[in-house]
């Protein structure tokens, strides 16, 4: 078994409660698989200067970040070959390498 994986939190157009509550259990599952890398699609939004579940999701993963519970966040912009982090993820998990191909703000990469 593969240790990465992908959840779509944006499926289905869901109100900002409902995707943040699949984010949290779908993580929660992810984390008793023993995934370590987990391709979260929240979306980009519709008005051309990000959703409302890309900032919600966006903030409480980083919040999650801060208090030990995620080893890493990063967002699909900022995946590229000059950010060392980026590169390590990638280097670790192989399927994360077409994300250095595109500027996605509507996916955010999380590490156990």
């Amino acid at each position: 078994m593969s240790n990465y994986t992908e959840i779509n939190i944006k499926f289905g157009m869901p109100r900002v409660v409902d995707a943040m509550e699949d984010l949290k259990s779908s993580l929660e599952r992810c984390r008793k698989n023993k995934f370590k890398c987990v391709l979260i699609i929240h979306g980009y939004g519709s008005t051309g200067k990000g959703g409302a579940i890309q900032k919600k999701a966006r903030q409480w993963l980083l919040a999650q970040k801060r208090n030990g519970k995620l080893k890493a966040v990063e967002f699909g912009e900022n995946f590229s070959i000059f950010n060392f982090n980026a590169l390590e993820l990638k280097n670790r998990y192989k399927e994360l390498e077409t994300l250095m191909e595109v500027h996605n703000e509507g996916v955010t990469v999380v590490e156990f």
